[in-house]
């Protein structure tokens, strides 16, 4: 069910939000495939989410999203995506992906945003790269 939005702890670095995926990575990154279409329910729980996973890093975070198989999102959604970009505990935020909803999704989020600690990138390595410079 593309709104569906469980949380399930899969391992102690990997979690699950509706369909998304969520990884632990090093230097402080949250890892973040999105799939299908990113609903209200999803985005809420994602924000939840974050609080518990920002709770266990140390500064603040990094987040590198894969948007290669992301759908739409709804309004809501961007709001949500907007605050966790614009959130005291977030550095930089890292999109990547060549579907072109992703490339509609990021330049609405980068767009309304008030800081320019997000940007849009060709592929998870120019990301990476980017998020630890």
């Amino acid at each position: 069910m593309a709104g569906k939005a469980e949380l399930q702890q899969i391992s102690e670095k990997e979690f699950r939000v509706g369909n998304n995926k969520v990884f632990l990575l090093e230097d402080d990154i949250i890892y973040i495939e999105a799939y299908g279409e990113q609903t209200d329910e999803i985005a809420f729980a994602h924000l939840n989410h974050n609080e518990i996973l920002v709770k266990q890093l140390s500064g603040k975070i990094n987040y590198l999203v894969n948007l290669n198989d992301a759908g739409k999102s709804s309004p809501k959604a961007r709001r949500i995506w907007q605050e966790l970009s614009e959130a005291e505990t977030t550095n930089k935020t890292a999109l990547f992906g060549m579907h072109p909803v992703a490339k509609l999704l990021a330049s609405f989020v980068i767009g309304v945003t008030k800081r320019k600690n997000m940007r849009f990138l060709n592929s998870r390595e120019e990301a990476v790269n980017w998020l630890k410079t």
